[in-house]
């Protein structure tokens, strides 16, 4: 098997992406992004690229992409907006959701842009750990319920709560992040240092399940505790999801306002967590 990347061409290949969408997130119609929406970003200034099985023929030949498109921040600033990203569930684990990003990363900065944002769902480890670990996104905005009630099977069930990352294209945490020159820290020698966890798990308690008592962020760095798999915990204790969106809302929006941002992730079983250091710069 051999995956090949390149831009999405044709009609046919831009009704693949509709259909992959579907697939990836088990979504209906109205929340797949349409084939002459993804085809007028493309052509003016912003990029789906394709991730192609050559083992396989068309259209089932695509199995995964990324969509984004040019936009502005508050302040004025251009910059690349990645709206979408998704990799059938049996090509998942092989690297292929990072090179997409590595390439779209390459094509922005062909642009003269530095700067890319995105949203996902900090309760998904498994996009956190690509996009704050891997890739070296980080985080200081936290949007309650951004896109309303949503009925896919990832999303059913809680509040769309989102984070929204920044991608510094061309900077050395970056590049290291890229070059994977910075391993992952462990949970062990940041408690050894004193790094407090907000939201430690309750006595006697399963080790994914929220806390009782949180605290309030204090120091130079703390991490928040999330579960490494939400969607067991959906389907078997939908009260406790509900419960894990609401803390960590509480916990990221406090730590956000208080001047936090979230560089890091690492994962210990059931458990995931964040790293957030105060008044973090973009080196």
């Amino acid at each position: 098997m051999a995956i090949v990347y390149r831009r999405i061409e044709t009609h046919e290949e831009y009704r693949a992406v509709e259909d992959l969408q579907a697939q990836v997130w088990g979504s209906d119609a109205r929340d797949v992004v349409p084939l002459h929406l993804l085809l007028t970003a493309s052509k003016n200034g912003g990029l789906t690229l394709g991730a192609f099985d050559t083992d396989l023929t068309p259209p089932d030949d695509l199995i995964g992409f990324v969509f984004g498109f040019v936009g502005l921040t508050p302040t004025g600033q251009v910059k690349h907006c990645s709206h979408m990203l998704g990799v059938l569930p049996e090509y998942r684990d092989r690297g292929i959701g990072e090179e997409l990003k590595r390439r779209q990363r390459d094509y922005a900065l062909a642009q003269g842009i530095t700067l890319m944002t995105w949203t996902f769902d900090p309760l998904q480890s498994r996009n956190a750990r690509l996009n704050i670990r891997k890739l070296g996104a980080v985080c200081h905005t936290y949007a309650r319920n951004l896109y309303g009630t949503m009925s896919d099977r990832l999303n059913a069930g809680v509040p769309s709560d989102r984070f929204e990352v920044e991608w510094h294209l061309a900077s050395r945490h970056v590049e290291r992040r890229l070059a994977r020159a910075e391993p992952a820290p462990s949970l062990a020698t940041l408690m050894a240092q004193g790094v407090p966890v907000l939201n430690e798990a309750p006595s006697g308690a399963a080790a994914d399940a929220p806390a009782n008592v949180c605290r309030a962020p204090s120091g130079d760095c703390v991490l928040i505790r999330f579960p490494t798999d939400i969607q067991t915990i959906k389907q078997t204790r939908p009260a406790e999801a509900l419960t894990w969106r609401m803390q960590l809302r509480e916990l990221c929006e406090a730590a956000f306002a208080s001047g936090y941002t979230v560089v890091d992730v690492l994962s210990e079983g059931a458990c995931s967590y964040y790293l957030l250091h105060w008044n973090w710069s973009v080196p």
